[in-house]
């Protein structure tokens, strides 16, 4: 009985919530002007792949976001504001991770 409840509970709370907080809240750095890339992999499939992605990445200062999509081969880099990357660290980064980089896509937030 009390399992159901609590079931219940969750699934009310789910229904009720508003349909904007399933979207990502904006991070500061969104509204900032810094720079963000697309970089395409060859080789990523699991989520291992992506905590090892995430790792390197996340290790570097200048990174202040990293999402990996599995699915498109893509890593998603939200640098920040002032900070860059060149293509030869971003590529030293995607082969410390184990993969093979194919290209960066550049633009500014």
């Amino acid at each position: 009985m009390k399992n159901t409840l609590i079931a219940l509970g969750l699934a009310t709370m789910g229904l009720a919530a508003p349909a904007h907080a399933t979207e990502p809240a904006a991070s500061e750095s969104d509204q900032t002007g810094a720079e963000t890339m697309t970089v395409n992999v060859k080789g990523m499939v699991c989520d291992f792949c992506a905590r090892a992605v995430t790792k390197v990445f996340g290790r570097n200062s200048a990174v202040d976001t990293v999402n990996v999509d599995l699915d498109t081969g893509q890593i998603h880099v939200g640098l920040k504001p002032g900070m860059t990357l060149t293509d030869a660290e971003i590529e030293s980064m995607v082969k410390k991770s184990g993969y093979a980089m194919v290209s960066i896509d550049r633009e500014a937030r």
